[in-house]
């Protein structure tokens, strides 16, 4: 882990005189090739900086794998704003355990339309990796190790590319898109990129320790990723309108591997690989105004209960592979245990549809709310194999008596159940 430090080091003090001079230099090439639209090229070998404001139209770029950027004295390294275009290509991005004001990053950009940072290494930040405000682009190619905050910090973006990175051993989270407003248009993709060993330095039961996190963002996709080694979650949709999380490989995980949560607005949970996390999928806090989902053809196995924060307790839903709550269909997913239940339908049970899921190795296949209020639900075609009721209703954390799996088995008003296989 990382020091926070509070002053720079002696050996960074002796380095500030020809890192000022180094900057002054460097600074000054940047405008001249960018007022003529030519890069600056880098040699091999490691430069101190000074942090260096860039200038638009900024085109930098190093030997790979050769060139370092070290930071010496006070972050962020390197930073823009207001510009139309900014490249960095082929640069090592050395932190060098610097001060680095907490919601900076070691690169920290703002209001730059077309940002591109391929192929560098951003490493030994003590607060975020990269910080962007209001920026679009691309971040491609990248690595990402060893910040005490954010690898990846987005707030209002304008779209950007986040594609085929590694992003590993960061203090709270891996990558995050934020909005100041739920359900902005956002557009971000974020795909390809393997995120893992993220921890939760800064405590809390959610907002830190997962590989992807979102906030109030529209439109992000989340997608053919493999994520492993998260404290808490490896996708969590925090009240992000259509929000897609599609084909990601997720092992290893302290809490529920999957959320759609407060707010969370038609997301879409599809063909992701789950396994070794205390639950699968949740998307909860309907009362908080979570609606709609489309859960289907995701694997989930091997759960195991985890209590990452202490004051979650037993209606946390542990070893429940798929939760939903208000408009959502469950369809076409494999849950294999050990598990306590394999689908739960909760909340106040409105308009949900569990269909055609392949359900082995758990207490409950198929779990649902009853009570005033209880609303239209659909328990088909599923194939279930269960130790101790296929089909469940559940007053609160109370199993009532009864499996609905059974012959002649009781009815419950507003819910349909037909043509399950169960043994």
């Amino acid at each position: 882990m990382l020091r926070l430090c509070c002053a720079v080091s002696i050996y960074q003090v002796s380095q500030i005189p020809a890192a000022h001079a180094r900057t002054a230099d460097l600074a000054l090439r940047l405008r001249e090739a960018a007022a003529r639209g030519a890069a600056v090229n880098l040699p091999a070998g490691e430069i101190s900086l000074m942090g260096l404001d860039l200038p638009d139209g900024t085109i930098l770029k190093g030997v790979p794998g050769r060139t370092v950027l070290k930071l010496a004295g006070l972050g962020p390294l390197l930073s823009a704003s207001m510009a139309k275009r900014i490249t960095l290509e082929s640069l090592i991005l050395e932190g060098a355990e610097a001060f680095i004001p907490r919601e900076k990053g070691l690169l920290d950009f703002a209001d730059v339309i077309d940002l591109t940072i391929r192929d560098c290494m951003i490493r030994r930040s003590t607060a975020r990796g990269v910080n962007l405000l209001r920026c679009g682009g691309v971040f491609a190619g990248n690595t990402i190790e060893t910040v005490a905050d954010s690898g990846f910090h987005s707030l209002d973006g304008l779209g950007i590319d986040v594609d085929d990175n590694l992003v590993r051993k960061c203090g709270d989270n891996g990558v995050v898109v934020f909005t100041t407003t739920a359900g902005r248009y956002e557009g971000s993709r974020i795909r390809n990129n393997r995120i893992e060993d993220i921890l939760n330095r800064s405590g809390g039961n959610g907002p830190f320790g997962n590989g992807v996190l979102i906030w109030g963002a529209g439109a992000v996709r989340v997608a053919h990723n493999r994520i492993s080694r998260c404290a808490y979650t490896a996708v969590r949709n925090n009240a992000g309108h259509g929000v897609e999380v599609i084909g990601n490989d997720c092992r290893t995980f302290g809490e529920k591997a999957m959320y759609a949560e407060f707010g969370a607005k038609d997301a879409v949970f599809r063909d992701n690989r789950i396994e070794d996390a205390g639950a699968g999928i949740a998307v909860a806090n309907s009362d908080k105004g979570t609606d709609g989902a489309v859960i289907s053809g995701n694997v989930i196995i091997g759960m195991r209960e985890s209590h990452p924060d202490s004051d979650f307790g037993p209606d946390m839903l542990w070893l429940t592979g798929i939760l939903a709550e208000k408009n959502a269909d469950i369809v076409g997913n494999r849950i294999v245990g050990p598990g306590w239940i394999g689908v739960a339908l909760g909340g106040w049970r409105e308009n949900l549809r569990a269909e055609a899921n392949d359900i082995a190795g758990v207490d409950y296949g198929v779990v649902f709310a009853t009570g005033e209020g209880a609303g239209d639900a659909l328990i088909a075609r599923n194939r279930i194999r269960a130790r101790k009721g296929a089909i469940v209703a559940t007053a609160g954390t109370e199993f009532l008596p009864g499996d609905l799996a059974a012959p002649g088995a009781r009815k419950y008003p507003r819910l349909t159940v037909r043509d399950n296989e169960t043994t």
